[in-house]
């Protein structure tokens, strides 16, 4: 009788021990997968920023090329305006006709040149705003660095059967996935229907925005950057109709 009841404390004790030398090293494991996904979150973000930058930098690009293109030939009809003389005995009506066109082509250099100069500021104002209020780097809060990490003592929290749970076998008869990387419950559960771990600590990250799967047309930053693009598209394209 002592004899098995010493085999039963050894053997549960032995339990004991396996059983907790997983559940630190999976807090460890896990600990690390938080920090990582944290810099993947960041980098994720940081890529989106630099599309806001990259595409409004290209209409501001486009309009400095047509401010500097647009003031030369804004130049060059002041010059005709001032030293582009007909000959003398020129009839009035190719006079009148000349005065009127290199008026409206003067017009019409100058509307492009404001038209460029207020998409140019909008665009810019705009980036300015994306980036500093709508498009954020996603910086881990203290409650959520403090949640990263696991107390040893957690582990007296577990389950009984947990702290003393039969390696395979166990696992075989509850039906688990044990290969399937963090994912340990049935292999026909719905994403986010049960914890991440086989301790019941963690939850599954399906619902991180930075991390899922989409279309790059159908992200937030994109749909934000179409709404700001109201603000200027129409100046961009009257300031090169009226080149």
């Amino acid at each position: 009788m002592m004899e098995a009841l010493g085999s039963l404390a050894l053997a549960g004790s032995g339990l004991f021990s396996y059983n907790r030398k997983n559940f630190m090293y999976d807090r460890k494991m896990r600990q690390e997968q938080e920090f990582q996904i944290a810099e993947m979150r960041l980098r994720v973000a940081e890529l989106w920023r630099e599309d806001v930058r990259d595409i409004t930098e290209l209409t501001e690009r486009k309009m400095d090329t047509y401010m500097v293109v647009n003031a030369l030939q804004l130049g060059f009809s002041v010059t005709l305006f001032i030293e582009g003389r007909l000959e003398t005995g020129t009839p009035q009506f190719l006079l009148w006709l000349y005065m009127v066109t290199l008026s409206g082509a003067f017009l019409f250099l100058l509307l492009s040149v404001w038209l460029a100069m207020h998409a140019s500021v909008v665009t810019q104002s705009s980036a300015v705003r994306l980036l500093t209020q709508l498009v954020r780097l996603p910086v881990p809060s203290w409650e959520q660095l403090e949640s990263m990490r696991t107390y040893a003592a957690a582990f007296e929290a577990v389950n009984t059967f947990q702290m003393f749970r039969m390696p395979v076998l166990q696992t075989l008869g509850e039906g688990r996935n044990a290969g399937a990387g963090g994912f340990s419950g049935r292999a026909d559960a719905e994403p986010g229907s049960v914890a991440a771990d086989p301790w019941g600590l963690e939850r599954r990250g399906d619902d991180l925005y930075e991390l899922a799967r989409r279309s790059p047309a159908a992200a937030r930053h994109v749909r934000l950057l179409r709404e700001a693009s109201r603000h200027w598209r129409a100046y961009d394209a009257f300031a090169r109709v009226t080149m």
